[in-house]
Order: C-alpha cells, then structure tokens, then sequence
C-alpha cells in the first residue's frame, strides 16, 4: 500500500488525447480528463467531497485565409470538478478537460484538437494543500499546404478557481 501524502500533488488520468481528429469530435469524456490528486492516490473517487464540474468562460481559435474568410473554428470551455479531500486534508482536481462548444471547418480544411495535461502542481502549502493542473488546448488548421497551431492553457485548480495561461486567438 503506498503511502500517501497529500502535499505531492501528482497527475491521474489522460496526459495527451484528441479532441477533434480531421474536422471529427472523437472526445471520450469517460476517460479524456485529468486530475491533480496526492502522491499515492491512483483513484480519485477515494477522496471525497467533490463539487462541480466549475466552467470556465468560453474560448476560442478561429483560422482566416488571407481574405478574412474563417476557415476554421473551434470553441470550448474548460471544465473540472474541484474541493476533493483526503480525510479533511487539501483541495484537489479530477475530470479536468474541455468541453467542447464549436467545431467548423470549411471543405478545404483541416481541423486538429490535441489536449494536454501537465505541470501537477501544489497551489496551497504542506498543511492544506490545493492540486492544480494545466490544462493546454493546441488547435491546428491545415489546408492544402500549410499547417498552423494555436495553443490556449488553463490552469484549474482544487479550490475551484482557475487561472488562464498563454492563449493564441
């Protein structure tokens, strides 16, 4: 049985998937998400007293060609449940990823979604303890010849705010 401790903040649950696959939402909310639980914690319905899912404003990444005409277009929110505790102890993450609000592409063009998890942090300090995540979106557009990504990063965090990162319209 591993020992636990709750002021290590490490990451559970997908680090990398798609979200949209050639203009085609492919998201599986039942295992596309993140958390941000204590080390030695694989599981987070161990922990209790989850809240939300808390969302975020919505986001966007459009794509013009040189004449102003949009070419692409994705939009989402990020989402994540919040406030988990170890026995009383800390605030962690679980099910963070994007739901998904927008996704157009005209004829000629490519739509990718990649969504990334990283960077399992510790908000808080050792005796109360807040996990948080960042959740980066990276949104490409290809037509014919060219492809272009733009990337947009959240951090969401267990005391159910959040924090918005770089992020390329």
């Amino acid at each position: 049985h591993a020992q636990i401790d709750p002021a290590t903040v490490v990451e559970i649950g997908e680090a990398l998937y798609e979200a949209v696959k050639d203009n085609q939402p492919v998201i599986n909310t039942a295992v596309d998400w993140a958390g941000a639980v204590p080390k030695g914690v694989t599981d987070w319905t161990k922990l209790e007293n989850w809240k939300g899912p808390a969302q975020s404003d919505s986001y966007y990444v459009e794509f013009k060609n040189g004449l102003g005409k949009k070419l692409t277009k994705f939009a989402w929110q990020f989402v994540w449940k919040y406030g988990g505790d170890m026995n009383g102890v800390g605030k962690y993450v679980t099910q963070a990823g994007i739901d998904i609000d927008t996704s157009y592409a005209y004829l000629s063009e490519h739509l990718d979604v990649e969504v990334k998890s990283l960077k399992p942090v510790n908000y808080g300090t050792s005796a109360a303890p807040v996990g948080g995540v960042d959740i980066q979106v990276s949104v490409s557009s290809h037509g014919l010849f060219e492809k272009t990504t733009k990337v947009c990063t959240m951090t969401v965090k267990g005391d159910g705010t959040s924090a918005l990162g770089t992020c390329e319209h």
